[in-house]
């Protein structure tokens, strides 16, 4: 069975695109597909942005392969 791990990285927008920034933070916990995107389904979150030029993705990585 595939196992996946939670992963938050950070992204900015410099006007044109947005580009990663370099910070992400990885949840050690291995889950199946159907867990983590539960986990990271924007439903779940609540969220309060205060400044547009930032932001954070959240995605499902394949533990092995490190594959989306």
């Amino acid at each position: 069975m595939k196992t996946f791990l939670v992963v938050i990285s950070m992204w900015s927008f410099n006007g044109t695109e947005w580009n990663h920034i370099g910070n992400q933070y990885v949840m050690q916990e291995p889950f199946t597909l159907k867990q983590c995107e539960r986990i990271i389904n924007s439903d779940a979150w609540e969220s309060f942005i205060e400044n547009k030029n930032y932001t954070i993705q959240l995605d499902c990585i394949h533990k092995d392969s490190g594959e989306k």
